[in-house]
This record gives structure tokens, C-alpha cells and sequence, in this order.
């Protein structure tokens, strides 16, 4: 299979929350978006946007898991982070700091991260329910000076479906607004695409493979989980990467993957490495495929 590969850049339009874990009663964001994450939001699009019938010729055009195969086939996605001035600011660590392109984790914290306090109410008393105070943190759709924030980040497509997706009208047709994460009934994670452009050959990057594979020299930074394996020479942290899924439409998120344990994105190579992108988002050491 060959993939061409797109360069996206979209506008939050409204707080992006992608779930990470909980301190205290704070809902703590990730400072980016996984793959898995985007995989569910384009499937949503498609699906609620006549993908199913139209393309896929399904009788059904709430067809979710069709699409969602077909996305997982067809559609490799790299992490999207934060843009600025058309760089990403991916995780890296910076004498022994993490930093986010020029800034420290505490600079980017408070240029780009927001927090709001909520809680439920009790009927019986009209009251907050006890227990129920919560504070979800948020990436802001704009910096303290104004500036509208940015999302930006890879995608790769199957060559062979370039006329539903590998042009910009294409995909403009279809993904022109994407909602992504969590906190959505309450309308965030509201993407507008501001531009998509085929990527250029590069050398780091096999397009010709099953699933795109990509070549990380000793020294540089993960752009992405990836799957630790025993000849994988990295440093940094570690955690179990599992995801939510919903296998009837009235229990969402009910069910979970199989957790991964993945090195987190920004540990340190130490020595040069190939990996493939899985249909799940994550990398995987070529070796050990």
C-alpha cells in the first residue's frame, strides 16, 4: 500500500479537553491531540455527514463502526499539537526540562491553558450535589493576548481513496469542522480547518509500506506514544496507553482497549529507531512487528 502524506492546520473554535487524569478535583488535560482521539472525531464527521450511504454504499447512515474501519484502514494520523507561527509544539526535553517548542512547561501552562469549575445539582435541593465540584482544565481557543490558538499535525492517506479525501475540496467537503475529545455536550473540542497541503517526499518517512513507518534518529524526541519493546532504547516516561470504546450507541465509552504500555511522546532516543504507525495511533518498534 502506498500513502500520501497531508499537513492540516485547524482553529479551536471553543476549550479542547482530551482526558488525561485527575488531581485532587481537577480534570487534567493532554497538551495534544492522539491519534485515537482524531480517529474517533473523523469517524463521527464522516458518519454523521452521509459517508456510510455515499461512498461506502451502506443501507445504514449511522454506520459508525463501517466508517470506523474504513478510517482505521485508510487513514494513518500522526499526534496534532498546538501551532504557532507554523511550528508544533510537540513535547522535547531541553536540558533536561520539558518545553513545548521555545517555551517551558510553565510558560506554555499559562499561555495555553484554561480551567472552569463545575458541579451537578441536586433536584430534591436544588443544590450542588456533594461530591460533585469539579474543575476541568482546557486548552484555551485563545492565548491571554488574543491570538487565536491553532492545531496542527500529520495525516496520511491511502493513495488508492485520494477522490473522498486526498484533495483540499475533498476534504474540506467532509472534515471542514471536526469536534474532538471530551466535555462535548457541553460544546467543546470545535475545530475549523484552516489549511490542508500534501507533504513532500522525506527521507525520515516510508510511504510505501503496509502502514507508514518512520525513521527517528538517536537523539531526537517520539512524536507520538510509542510502544515499548525490549530492543528500544529510550529515555523518558512510561504509561499504559488505554482508550475508551463504545460498542452500543446508549453506553458510550463503556468498554476499554487493551491497555499498551507506551513510552510517552517527547522521551529521548537514544539510539536511532524505525517505527510503524499502528491503525490504533500509536508507534511501534519495526523489529518487533
Amino acid at each position: 500500500m502506498a500513502w500520501q502524506m497531508f499537513r492540516v492546520t485547524y482553529e479551536l473554535r471553543s476549550p479542547l479537553h482530551i482526558g488525561y487524569h485527575k488531581v485532587g478535583n481537577v480534570q487534567r488535560t493532554r497538551h495534544y491531540i492522539p491519534a485515537r482521539n482524531l480517529w474517533g472525531a473523523v469517524t463521527e464527521a464522516l458518519t454523521r455527514r452521509g459517508f456510510a450511504t455515499e461512498v461506502l454504499k451502506k443501507q445504514r447512515p449511522d454506520d459508525y463502526p463501517e466508517v470506523g474501519k474504513w478510517v482505521r484502514e485508510r487513514c494513518a494520523f500522526g499526534y496534532w499539537f498546538i501551532e504557532e507561527n507554523g511550528a508544533l509544539l510537540a513535547p522535547q526535553y531541553r536540558n533536561g526540562q520539558l518545553c513545548y517548542g521555545q517555551y517551558s512547561a510553565a510558560e506554555f501552562e499559562r499561555r495555553y491553558l484554561s480551567a472552569h469549575v463545575t458541579t451537578a445539582l441536586d433536584p430534591a435541593t436544588t443544590s450542588a450535589q456533594d461530591g460533585s465540584l469539579h474543575e476541568v482544565e482546557f486548552i484555551a481557543p485563545h492565548t491571554p493576548d488574543g491570538t487565536r490558538t491553532h492545531i496542527g499535525g500529520y495525516v496520511f492517506l491511502d493513495v488508492n481513496v485520494q477522490q473522498h479525501l486526498g484533495t483540499e475540496q475533498a476534504w474540506r467537503a467532509w472534515l471542514e469542522t471536526l469536534q474532538v475529545g471530551g466535555e462535548r455536550r457541553y460544546g467543546f473540542g470545535q475545530l475549523r480547518l484552516a489549511c490542508i497541503k500534501q507533504h513532500g517526499q522525506i527521507s525520515t518517512v516510508d510511504t510505501s509500506a503496509a502502514r507508514p513507518r518512520l525513521t527517528l534518529q538517536a537523539g531526537g524526541t517520539l512524536p507520538a506514544h510509542a510502544k515499548v519493546g525490549a530492543n528500544l532504547n529510550v529515555c523518558g516516561a512510561v504509561e499504559p496507553l488505554v482508550g475508551r470504546r463504545t460498542n452500543q450507541s446508549d453506553t458510550f465509552g463503556v468498554a476499554t482497549t487493551a491497555a499498551v504500555l507506551c513510552w510517552t511522546p517527547g522521551s529521548v532516543l537514544k539510539q536511532q529507531a524505525d517505527f510503524c504507525i499502528t491503525a490504533e495511533g500509536y508507534l511501534e518498534p519495526c523489529s518487533s512487528t
